[in-house]
């Protein structure tokens, strides 16, 4: 077949599609099409001449592809508008337009058609913070228009980010806002000093490599003079208790947590752990308890999507602790 008989074929269009009836993509690729080619056709044949609930519709859109001479390729140009429609008659109207207009045309009223289908996005007041890696983020909030363009023109565009927390950590109602504040943390490694023994009351006691047995707060005493917060850490347990010479037990799982993950212990996630959850490794009611070495933070997102449940269908992994450090499991090994 030369290429002028080529051309003429798929030129053919709907023509051409028609001559599938009764055929297989595999009856297909048996007479040379590729694999490709033969689903398509397939595909393009189930729907111009098989089977719908819109047989008026099919027959006027077959119709009109034959009389404004369609090829194969307008065809598949055309379907690819359709398929963006979720409802079955606004596709086949839709279809049914382009099959009417001139090759040339039909990419620009299809866009246009569903532009004006497309519901339109609805706002609401919200406020959402984007950590990035190189240390700055990006807070996107929503609210009232006119209020939000006063605000926006108080920016310093040469300097957005500092001008904006400036005035943000301005006087507000008359009193100034706060910063995020910042404690420093120390870390111990338990097996540097000693061996975990037991927990005793609302702390653990240490056998030091003395052979002495000590409580987690003389370890502090002795091994940190300095003020702020310090926890302790096990290789093989991973966090175990907290430590302030001012002792404060409310907090203490979440800021330890906090020390072990500064930010979501999802691979790649940088939200803040201050904005995290509490997630249990062994669920709840899987018999997991709620003690430190059972818990991580995760953000609310990958709180939702890990796989709490080891005997369910593995989609998107899960996160467990394997020699006191908080690791992934892909999905195939998740069970």
């Amino acid at each position: 077949m030369g290429l002028q008989e080529y051309f003429a074929q798929l030129s053919r269009g709907v023509d051409l599609v028609a001559e599938c009836s009764g055929l297989s993509a595999a009856d297909l690729e048996k007479m040379g099409a590729s694999a490709q080619d033969a689903a398509e056709l397939i595909s393009l044949h189930t729907i111009y001449f098989g089977p719908t609930p819109y047989t008026g519709k099919q027959r006027s859109a077959v119709n009109s592809a034959r009389r404004t001479g369609h090829t194969l390729s307008t065809l598949r140009q055309i379907e690819s508008f359709t398929r963006r429609i979720t409802g079955k008659l606004d596709a086949w109207n839709l279809r049914l337009e382009l099959c009417a207009t001139p090759s040339e045309q039909v990419t620009a009223v299809a866009r246009r058609r569903l532009r004006e289908m497309r519901v339109p996005r609805t706002y609401c007041e919200r406020a959402m913070l984007r950590q990035h890696p190189n240390g700055l983020a990006t807070l996107t909030v929503t609210g009232n228009g006119l209020d939000m363009a006063d605000a926006f023109r108080t920016i310093d565009q040469q300097h957005p980010g500092k001008s904006f927390i400036a005035r943000m950590l301005g006087k507000a109602d008359g009193a100034p806002a706060g910063r995020t504040r910042v404690t420093t943390m120390a870390v111990l490694q338990l097996e540097d000093y000693g061996k975990l023994v037991r927990r005793e009351r609302d702390d653990v006691m240490i056998r030091t490599t003395s052979g002495t047995v000590i409580t987690g707060a003389q370890l502090v005493e002795r091994a940190c003079a300095n003020e702020g917060l310090i926890t302790v850490i096990s290789r093989a347990q991973g966090p175990v208790d907290l430590y302030r010479f001012e002792r404060f037990a409310s907090t203490k799982q979440r800021t330890m947590l906090a020390a072990e993950h500064p930010t979501c212990a999802w691979p790649g996630c940088n939200t803040p752990a201050e904005r995290g959850q509490f997630h249990h490794l062994t669920p709840w009611k899987h018999g997991g308890e709620t003690n430190v070495a059972n818990l991580v933070t995760l953000c609310n997102y990958h709180n939702g999507v890990n796989e709490d449940d080891p005997n369910a269908p593995p989609q998107r992994g899960r996160l467990t602790r394997q020699g006191g450090t908080i690791v992934w499991q892909p999905p195939h090994t998740s069970r």
